[in-house]
Order: structure tokens, then C-alpha cells, then sequence
């Protein structure tokens, strides 16, 4: 009996212990968020632009995106129309040439099932809010089979995003130590539906 007691103590103290504090925002997901950048089209790409800081200039790429109903507020990056197929997601095989990426579209490998979530402003928002990034390790498979983990990472600053316009900006933080690079190499992004 007294066993009962104890236990009957001991879940008391750990329940009443506990703190319920949680510090969350809400979404408000909307059902065609992510569609705006990732429209039900065969080989569909929201005409992704890549920042280059040594010319001043946007360097336009072609990468498929996806959504899902069960997260209508995120898109990826892979070949829908492929299974298991990836893409130039983020630019990457471009970015990463030297590591003996193929620059052959049809072996782009490169696959962030979940990249970007888009957060409106409000519940009753008009069409505008941020846009951050999923931090995650994204694999990348080299021509000779050989593979190497890129982190990408939210910035210091979060993006924006406006349906009426079909724009978003974002700037994402890549960590290239694995490949002897820099740790947090920030590249700026522009994706227009």
C-alpha cells in the first residue's frame, strides 16, 4: 500500500513541477500559402534568383518545388515528377561545382523536403508576412558517388513574402566546414511565382 502512495507522491511532484510555459506563434496556415511557389504544374520553378555579391547582379536557376496539404505553409526542393530525383535546390549544384557536382541537370541529386515556412502577419492576413528558413543538413552526392553535408540555417534577419506580388525574399546561412569552408556564408534569395 504504501508503494501506491509513493508512486501516487512521486507523479504529483513531477506533474506540478513541471513548467508550462510555451513560447509559440501561431502560423495561421493557409491552404494555398505554399502553392503561390510551388503551383501543381509538371516541372514547375518559382523562377529562383541566387544574389551574386562579387557582380551586383541576380543569377537566375531552375529548381522544382513542392508542397503538401498536411503543411501548406512550407515548400522543398526535389523532382516531384521523378521519384527520388532531386534538383538545383538553393542553387547548390551550382554553388558547388568544385566539389565535383554535375552540372547536368539530369543528375542533379539535391533534395530539402522542407526548406522555407511561410508565417502570415496575422489570421486575417492580406497576403504578406516571413519567411524562414528550416535549419537542416542538406546531403549532396558528388559525380564519383561520394557525399558531403552543406547546413543551411535562418540569418540574422528573417524574409518577406507578398502573394500579391508572387515575391519572396530570403537570405540563408550556409555552413561549409565540411568541405573546408566558412561557417556561416550568408547568400541572399529571390523566388517569383
Amino acid at each position: 500500500m504504501n508503494y501506491k502512495i509513493l508512486m501516487l507522491l512521486l507523479v504529483t511532484v513531477i506533474f506540478c513541477g513541471c513548467k508550462k510555459e510555451y513560447d509559440v506563434q501561431p502560423t495561421y496556415a493557409k491552404n494555398l500559402l505554399g502553392k503561390t511557389w510551388a503551383q501543381d504544374q509538371q516541372y514547375y520553378s518559382p523562377h529562383p534568383e541566387l544574389y551574386i555579391d562579387s557582380t551586383g547582379k541576380w543569377m537566375k536557376f531552375i529548381s522544382f518545388s513542392f508542397t503538401s496539404t498536411a503543411e501548406p505553409d512550407k515548400i522543398g526542393f526535389m523532382n516531384p515528377n521523378v521519384p527520388g530525383k532531386g534538383t538545383n535546390a538553393l542553387g547548390m549544384n551550382s554553388i558547388y561545382t568544385k566539389q565535383g557536382i554535375s552540372q547536368d541537370s539530369g543528375t542533379y541529386n539535391v533534395i530539402i523536403p522542407k526548406c522555407f515556412q511561410f508565417i502570415p502577419k496575422s489570421a486575417d492576413s492580406t497576403g504578406t508576412g516571413t519567411v524562414v528558413v528550416l535549419p537542416q543538413g542538406v546531403t549532396i552526392t558528388r559525380r564519383d558517388k561520394t557525399k558531403f553535408i552543406i547546413y543551411i540555417s535562418p540569418s540574422t534577419q528573417s524574409g518577406t513574402y507578398n502573394t500579391d506580388t508572387g515575391i519572396f525574399e530570403i537570405e540563408v546561412s550556409f555552413d561549409e566546414t565540411s568541405i573546408g569552408g566558412a561557417k556561416d556564408v550568408k547568400r541572399k534569395y529571390r523566388f517569383t511565382s
